[in-house]
């Protein structure tokens, strides 16, 4: 009760004394414009992250805009996590439970919300929220996962540095986004008569495939050029400390060990792999730096409230782990700022919030009324002292939820006031986690037996939020389901097909008992 107590005091110091209502009409509302980045870790939007890499960019929408200390994804991998953005809902309200199950083409999104309002609509690059997409290694990976058997199945993450000191435009891809964004604002968006939401989707600074591992291959290789890597203090890039593998939780071992990363690494390998992803994030950065000088240089600016966001970050070797699927910081902590008429300059807001309150909070900053069932909360009264009619208040408090691959298990957070509370499956078979971040930033010291009256509390609170028990059997039937009905479409081509997945250098050495596995865990009682 003092922990919920306390979270509501944060939230009204957040707000201003006086109360206003964001009552646009139809010819000041303002443009929208959306940059949605892919494994952005939040942590570098502001001090003391943001002193290893330059950002200017980003820099420019802290000082003129709002920033979020505490912003983070409700799933930490792609689909899904653009799922809760898009849909406004919680994951296990969508069943987006991996990267092959998501949203239904047809869902209702914010950006259809604003073209029925009337505004002009327009969306660039990855989008990635609905259903039937990525590999079929990272599908059958995340079927299988309850199968007890370890296997690797990304590439060992390296570096890549190409060019030189005056290559600039290393991923092209999003280059190519970026040049069609700017042309768009230049060339349509500035005749418009009406208001416009324009989103732009990268993939930066998500890794790049490792090519030499073969077309079944994952994102493991961090890649960049002397340019932008010029940008990064390599005198601030730490080597974060790590568990003892014999100390480490059970699922985030697993999660090590089939990202392929439970070997040896050198502290050289680890910095210069974290230098390379802060030089990702240094050119996602520059392509942001596009998009806002296109809407100054056509006078745009003044008029467009401007949200740059990321889907999940990227641990890059925190927690002896690269890419994200775990609820540590360095994978579920997002960036989140947003700069704009109407909304404060240099101000940062620490209370925890979601993707999903974008839904709610882009449709107030274009007076289009909320529709019921959102699992958000607007952010305007956080960031613009505007009270806004009938709002609820947020509660301060985060659900993250993650049930796809590299990890073992339907993993739950929930993240309020100074704590991160982690349970799995049924609350029952796996220990939780909780980990006091005021006082451990790394997440290094699991303090649940030392807190176990906090965990109760959290847990009970979770609990009204999502009967998670309950949704973690349902992800359960929902894979061997979808697995038994994918080994059966393949008829006898079935042993060819899945040894040769991401983990066919482990599967080939023992194929016939990972076959034997798979169909003792088909047998198995649910």
């Amino acid at each position: 009760m003092l922990l919920l107590l306390r979270v509501s005091v944060v939230f009204i110091l957040h707000m201003n004394a006086h109360c206003m209502s964001l009552n646009w009409t139809s010819r000041d509302r303002p443009n929208i414009v959306m940059l949605m980045s892919d494994a952005f870790d939040g942590r570098l939007t502001f001090s003391p992250g943001n002193k290893v890499v330059q950002l200017p960019y980003i820099s420019y929408m802290r000082e003129m805009g709002a920033v979020f200390l505490n912003l983070y994804t409700n799933s930490p991998v792609c689909c899904p996590s653009r799922a809760a953005m898009w849909s406004g809902q919680f994951i296990h309200l969508t069943q987006a439970w991996n990267n092959y199950k998501c949203l239904d083409p047809s869902a209702t999104t914010w950006m259809d919300r604003l073209r029925k309002s009337g505004y002009h609509t327009h969306s660039i690059g990855k989008l990635d929220y609905t259903s039937g997409h990525h590999s079929v290694s990272n599908r059958v990976e995340a079927w299988t996962r309850d199968v007890p058997f370890l296997l690797r199945q990304e590439g060992r993450p390296v570096t890549d540095l190409v060019g030189d000191a005056s290559t600039k435009r290393v991923m092209t891809k999003d280059w190519n986004v970026t040049d069609a964004a700017a042309r768009w604002i230049r060339h349509t968006a500035v005749s418009l008569a009406q208001p416009f939401a324009l989103y732009v989707g990268l993939n930066l600074p998500h890794p790049y495939r490792t090519d030499s591992l073969g077309p079944t291959a994952g994102g493991s290789t961090f890649r960049t050029s002397p340019y932008w890597l010029n940008k990064v203090s390599y005198g601030q890039v730490s080597v974060p400390k790590w568990l003892r593998v014999e100390d480490m939780h059970p699922v985030d071992y697993y999660s090590t060990f089939t990202k392929n990363c439970s070997g040896h690494f050198t502290k050289e390998e680890i910095r210069n792999i974290r230098a390379f992803y802060y030089a990702m994030c240094a050119e996602t950065d520059g392509m942001l730096g596009e998009v806002i000088a296109a809407l100054r240089d056509t006078g745009l600016l003044n008029r467009t409230v401007v949200l740059f966001t990321s889907d999940h970050g990227d641990l890059a070797m925190e927690h002896r782990q690269f890419y994200k699927m775990s609820m540590f910081e360095g994978s579920s902590h997002v960036p989140l700022l947003i700069m704009g008429p109407g909304v404060k300059s240099g101000f940062e807001v620490s209370l925890p919030a979601s993707l999903v309150d974008i839904y709610p909070t882009v449709l107030d900053l274009a007076g289009v009324p909320q529709p019921g069932g959102l699992s958000g909360h607007s952010l305007i009264p956080l960031v613009s002292g505007v009270s806004v009619e009938s709002a609820e208040p947020h509660p301060g408090w985060v659900l993250s939820e993650y049930h796809g691959c590299n990890a073992n298990a339907s993993t739950y957070m929930l993240r309020i006031a100074e704590w991160k509370y982690i349970t799995y499956a049924d609350g029952l078979t796996i220990p939780p986690q909780l980990f006091n971040l005021s006082k451990d930033e790394s997440e290094l010291n699991n303090v649940a037996s030392h807190f176990p009256d906090v965990c109760q509390d959290l847990d009970k609170l979770l609990r009204t939020i999502v009967d998670y028990p309950s949704v973690s059997q349902t992800v359960h039937r929902y894979n061997k389901q979808q697995f038994l009905e994918w080994k059966q479409s393949l008829g006898d081509s079935y042993s060819q097909v899945i040894a040769n997945l991401r983990w066919h250098i482990d599967w080939q050495k023992d194929a016939k008992s990972y076959e034997t596995d798979i169909e003792e865990w088909l047998l198995g009682l649910d």
